[in-house]
């Protein structure tokens, strides 16, 4: 099945928050996303998420990966 088009904009934009936050490459943190199911997450949940800030996104996906009994990536040092 084909996504919307806004489905995908805003799972990219979720990939560079994400990115950002955790000090990874894209191509880091779209795999890590998608080995712990958390771009289904993104894309099942998008019309809501995407109404809430940055912060509220990215603890959103921390707790979906936490509920998969998967500890969260921390962010890298500088």
């Amino acid at each position: 099945m084909t996504k919307p088009k806004g489905e995908v904009w805003f799972l990219a934009s979720c990939v560079e928050l994400y990115k950002d936050e955790k000090k990874l490459s894209g191509r880091e943190a779209f795999n890590y996303l998608q080995e712990t199911g958390a771009v289904d997450f993104i894309t099942d949940c998008w019309d809501g998420l995407h109404m809430t800030s940055p912060h509220y996104i990215i603890d959103s996906i921390d707790e979906y990966i936490k509920t998969r009994g998967l500890e969260p990536i921390a962010a890298r040092a500088e």
